[in-house]
C-alpha cells in the first residue's frame, strides 16, 4: 500500500494551499491599506 506516501503529500498540498492563501489575504489587506490612506491624504488637501 501507498497510504503514507499519499498522506505526507496531502498535508503537503495542503499546507502549500495555506500558505498561499495567507500571501493573497495580506496581499488584499495591503491594498485595502494603501486605499484608505491614499483616501486620507488625498483628502487632506481639501
Amino acid at each position: 500500500m501507498n497510504q503514507p506516501s499519499d498522506q505526507h503529500d496531502i498535508v503537503q498540498r495542503r499546507s502549500a494551499a495555506r500558505r498561499t492563501a495567507l500571501w493573497f489575504g495580506l496581499a488584499a489587506v495591503a491594498v485595502y491599506v494603501l486605499f484608505i490612506v491614499a483616501g486620507v491624504i488625498g483628502g487632506m488637501g481639501k
